[in-house]
């Protein structure tokens, strides 16, 4: 029980990073119903850029964050401005593919720039392990989780209590409908990507921090956007539960699995899930289930 309850609480760790990179693909797609592929690229480039200043030229923590997460939401301004605002009134299909092509051009860039090769971040968390009943917590991953949480509960509150989360909210019920109440579609489309673009950045860093930036870190994106499938693509509550049920799968899949077939249970299980709950549930755990007259 031990066994199964450490492999659980160390899947719940990483769970909390998928649950990131998934509210950020959620983020864009509850107010511009865009499914985002690029949102990979904004994790990537946010672990990079952060390691550049606290790695690279050796700036402390906090001022290291800042440069990192405004080039990030720079890159995810660049990436509505440039190309997808070019793109509203066409099919969502178009911008569906659009950020798919984003992803390879940017997945370039940041091969380029590693040439195949890894970059570590320094320590910048508490080591050592908590242990509590027979269970060992890393430290470091219990602040990612409680960081994890804490954003998701501001992310609630900026939609439900602020100005421009109740025109995020407008938006994403009818764009016609809260353009003719006063609020600028384009505007919250520009708000949007940056606030993506930031909550992808701090998934990107803490995944940074146990998994090293190397020529991988892109593909989180991939579970990232399972995570908000499964979870319903228009609820931040469902990309956080979906994002921990599928840490956890994976780990205890893993862990009393791997010895039977050989290994490789955790790069199937995402996929595994995601089928099921398309079977079962097609608009997600917490999504809304939309009737439209054919």
């Amino acid at each position: 029980m031990i066994g199964f309850l450490q492999q659980a609480i160390t899947g719940l760790m990483v769970g909390s990073l998928y649950a990131l990179v998934g509210a950020s693909i959620v983020l864009v797609y509850k107010s511009t119903h865009v499914v985002s592929l690029a949102h990979g690229q904004l994790v990537a480039f946010g672990a990079l850029f952060f390691w550049l200043f606290f790695g690279g030229l050796g700036l402390p923590f906090w001022i290291s964050l800042v440069p990192a997460f405004v080039l990030t939401a720079l890159i995810g301004l660049l990436i509505e401005r440039l190309a997808l605002r070019p793109l509203i009134g066409h099919p969502l299909f178009a911008a569906f593919l659009m950020t798919f092509a984003i992803f390879i051009v940017l997945e370039g860039v940041f091969v380029l720039y590693l040439k195949g090769g890894s970059r570590s971040l320094p320590a910048f968390l508490p080591a050592g392990n908590l242990t509590m009943y027979g269970l060992s917590i890393p430290i470091n991953q219990l602040i990612s989780f409680s960081a994890a949480v804490l954003l998701f509960i501001a992310l609630s509150l900026v939609f439900k209590l602020t100005k421009v989360g109740l025109g995020m909210r407008a938006t994403a019920e009818d764009h016609r409908l809260a353009q003719s109440v006063g609020v600028s579609v384009r505007d919250i489309f520009s708000y949007i990507w940056i606030l993506s673009a930031l909550v992808a950045a701090v998934g990107g860093i803490a995944t940074a921090n146990v998994m090293d930036v190397y020529y991988m870190l892109p593909y989180i994106g991939i579970n990232g956007l399972i995570v908000a499938i499964c979870g319903g693509l228009d609820s931040l509550l469902g990309a956080f539960v979906a994002g921990l049920l599928l840490g956890v799968l994976e780990n205890v899949g893993a862990g009393y699995l791997d010895p039977l077939v050989g290994g490789g249970v955790k790069d199937v299980t995402a996929y595994v899930v995601l089928l099921l709950v398309l079977l079962i549930r097609p608009y997600g755990l917490f999504g809304l289930a939309r009737i439209e007259r054919i």
